[in-house]
C-alpha cells in the first residue's frame, strides 16, 4: 500500500527570501490539502546570511511539518569562499550527499515519496520502496547528471522526472531515460493570491498614470533580470507619448536584494527623464503580503533577458501569481514564456532585450483612457480571471501523483 506521506528535500538557507524557499512551501501545502502529510527537510546553517526564524512563523502556514537536519555549514568558512567556482560546486555536492543520508533516519516507511529539485538529494536518500518526484529547475550537469542516471536505474519504476519548462522536458527526454517525464509549469496559491480591484480605486494618488510592478529577485548569480532595459524603455515610451497631464509613472519594485535596488534608483536618477518616472522599493515582503500590493499594479512585468538559464529552464512563479491577482503581464518573449501560450494567460509579449519593442508597448497604456476595451490592458486581466482555478498548486500536486502512479 503507498503511504500517504511525502518528504521535501533542499539543501540551502532555510528559511529563505528567495524563490526556491517559497516554492517548496507551496508545493508542501499542496499536498497537505490533498491529504498528505507533507515534511520539509532542510540543513542548518549558521552564515552571515542565515534567517534565525521558524520556517512556520516566517512562511505563515502549519499545514506542513518541517525537519532540520543538522549539518557543517562550510559555506561560512573563508577556505570555501575563495575556492574556484569549480570546487566550490564539487565540495557543496559532495556536502549534498552527505547531509541527505540522514534523512533516512526520518523517514520510517519505505514506501514514503521523496520529492526534490536536486538529483543528488534524492539519491542520497532513497531507500528500497520509495517513489522519486524529481523537479528540474536547471541544467542538471556534472555530479547531478550523474545522479539522475543512478535513480533512473535504481527506481525507474517509482519515479517521476518533471520540468517546468518545455525545453527541460525536452532535455530530459534527450537522455534517454527509462523513468516517466512530464511537462508541469509552476503554480500559485489562489488564497493568497485573488483579485481585489477595489484596491485599485482606493488608490487615487496615481491620478491616471501607468503602475508598473514587478516582484522578485533583481539578479541571479550576477545576471539582471531586465529592470535596467525596463527604465530604459519607460523613458523612451513617454518620450513617444507624452502624458504630462498626470504625474510621474510609477516602477514598483518588490524584491532586492537591497544593494541591487539602490543601484537600480541611481540608474534613474542620472536620467534626464527622471522626474517622469518614480521607483518605489518595497523591498522584501512576505507571501502573504504580496497580493495587497500586486493588485494595485496596472501591469505586472517580467523582463528576463536571453539568457540561457533563465530562456531555457526557468518558470516564473511571479507570472501566476501577477495573473491569480487578475492583473495583466508583460513578459519578454524567451523561450520559456511563449511555452505559457497555451494556458491561456493574459500576457503581452515584447522582444527580449529589445528596449524599442518594450517602449512601443508600454506607450500604448501610458494613459488610462488606452487600458480599457477588448484591445486593452483590462482585457488581458479578464483572461487571467477566467483561468486561474486551473492554475493552483493543488491542480498541479494531483496531475504529479497521478503521473507518479499510473
Amino acid at each position: 500500500m503507498i503511504s500517504k506521506s511525502i518528504n521535501l528535500t533542499l539543501f540551502g538557507r532555510f528559511p529563505t527570501e528567495r524563490a526556491y524557499g517559497v516554492h517548496v512551501v507551496a508545493v508542501a501545502k499542496s499536498y497537505s490539502k490533498l491529504g498528505y502529510k507533507a515534511t520539509i527537510f532542510y540543513p542548518s546553517t549558521d552564515n552571515e546570511k542565515t534567517i534565525f526564524e521558524d520556517p512556520q512563523e516566517y512562511y505563515n502556514t502549519h499545514e506542513v511539518q518541517f525537519q532540520k537536519v543538522n549539518h557543517p555549514d562550510i559555506t561560512k568558512f573563508y577556505f570555501y569562499k575563495i575556492l574556484p567556482k569549480m570546487m566550490k560546486g564539487l565540495l557543496w555536492s559532495i556536502t549534498a550527499y552527505q547531509w541527505s543520508k540522514k534523512i533516512k533516519q526520518y523517514i520510517k516507511d519505505s514506501r514514503e515519496i521523496i520529492w526534490s529539485t536536486n538529483p543528488i538529494l534524492l539519491y542520497g536518500s532513497l531507500q528500497e520502496n520509495n517513489y522519486i518526484i524529481f523537479e528540474m529547475h536547471g541544467r542538471a550537469k556534472k555530479i547531478q547528471a550523474i545522479a539522475l542516471k543512478l535513480l533512473d536505474r535504481k527506481a525507474s519504476n517509482r519515479s517521476l522526472f518533471i520540468s517546468s519548462s518545455h525545453y527541460g522536458r525536452k532535455d530530459l527526454l534527450n537522455r534517454k531515460f527509462k523513468t516517466k517525464i512530464e511537462y508541469l509549469p509552476n503554480g500559485v496559491d489562489l488564497n493568497l493570491f485573488k483579485p481585489t480591484p477595489e484596491t485599485k480605486e482606493e488608490d487615487v494618488t496615481l491620478s491616471n498614470c501607468l503602475h508598473i510592478g514587478y516582484v522578485g529577485q533583481l539578479e541571479t548569480y550576477g545576471v539582471d533580470k531586465g529592470m535596467y532595459l525596463t527604465i530604459d524603455a519607460l523613458e523612451k515610451s513617454i518620450n513617444l507619448n507624452p502624458h504630462q497631464q498626470c504625474g510621474p509613472t510609477l516602477l514598483t519594485v518588490i524584491g532586492g536584494p537591497e544593494e541591487s535596488a539602490e543601484r537600480l534608483k541611481d540608474y534613474l536618477d542620472k536620467k534626464e527623464s527622471q522626474s517622469l518616472m518614480t521607483i518605489n522599493y518595497l523591498g522584501q515582503k512576505k507571501q502573504s503580503e504580496l497580493a495587497s500590493f500586486i493588485t494595485k499594479f496596472d501591469i505586472g512585468i517580467v523582463p528576463y533577458p536571453e539568457d540561457k538559464h533563465i530562456s531555457f529552464y526557468s518558470s516564473p512563479m511571479k507570472i501566476f501569481e501577477y495573473a491569480a491577482c487578475g492583473i495583466p503581464v508583460v513578459v519578454s518573449d524567451i523561450y520559456t514564456h511563449r511555452s505559457l501560450d497555451n494556458v491561456g494567460l493574459g500576457l503581452e509579449f515584447y522582444k527580449a532585450d529589445d528596449v524599442d519593442s518594450l517602449a512601443n508597448l508600454l506607450s500604448k497604456y501610458l494613459h488610462n483612457q488606452n487600458r480599457e476595451g477588448k484591445e486593452g490592458l483590462a482585457s488581458l486581466g479578464e483572461m487571467n480571471i477566467s483561468v486561474r482555478n486551473g492554475l493552483s498548486w493543488e491542480v498541479r500536486s494531483k496531475k504529479t501523483l497521478d503521473k507518479l502512479f499510473s
